[in-house]
């Protein structure tokens, strides 16, 4: 019998934190769609290299495009992240091929903070960054496309890739917390589909 009430014990607890995890994770279900444009400087002083980056909140994950000048050019994607308060974490994979690491502050008006090249170690592939958020409407035809596309509201297409970077990030060796992880992705899966549905 002991071990039954101690078993109904355990149950109780996850089932609190699952609680108090899914209201916290909660307070960052709002979409929060920003566009800057900067420079990267690296730590070997080889020169600034330009960039923009539009970034989407969704459901607590960031998705968004990039585009960069060499050795980044062209167009790429943010492949995985979050933003936590003011706080941005995330990869791009660049049109050049490379993948890069943003990790920084990120508020309405500047981003910055420092990058790495994710397969490199050398001084080059790493350095800081300073962008500052630039209106949509100042953007050229292409640009401002591309953010009126990243401001509407996410397609079931977008859920289901959030969802899965989301369940790919979660912790594997702890069972418990595994499964408060695969929780809230369950929950802004469902949030994101249904306002996908209005669309």
């Amino acid at each position: 019998m002991p071990d039954i009430r101690h078993l109904d014990f355990r149950r109780l607890v996850s089932t609190l934190l699952l609680v108090v995890g899914l209201t916290a994770a909660g307070s960052g279900f709002a979409d929060d769609a920003r566009r800057y444009e900067g420079l990267l400087l690296p730590d070997d002083f080889g020169g600034p290299i330009s960039v923009s980056i539009e970034l989407r909140n969704l459901q607590g994950l960031l998705v968004g495009e990039f585009k960069g000048e060499s050795p980044f050019s062209g167009k790429g994607r943010v492949t995985s992240g979050d933003m936590n308060g003011s706080k941005c974490d995330f990869h791009v994979q660049t049109g050049a091929g490379p993948v890069l690491h943003l990790s920084g502050t990120c508020t309405a008006n500047i981003f910055e903070g420092k990058y790495r090249q994710a397969e490199r170690s050398d001084a080059g592939s790493r350095g800081s960054f300073r962008l500052m958020s630039k209106p949509a409407d100042e953007a050229d035809d292409t640009q401002s496309a591309a953010a009126r596309k990243s401001a509407a509201p996410a397609s079931v297409t977008q859920c289901i890739e959030a969802n899965t970077r989301c369940l790919l990030s979660c912790p594997q060796a702890d069972p418990d917390a595994a499964f408060l992880c695969a929780s809230q992705c369950r929950s802004r899966f469902k949030s994101c589909k249904s306002r996908a549905a209005l669309r």
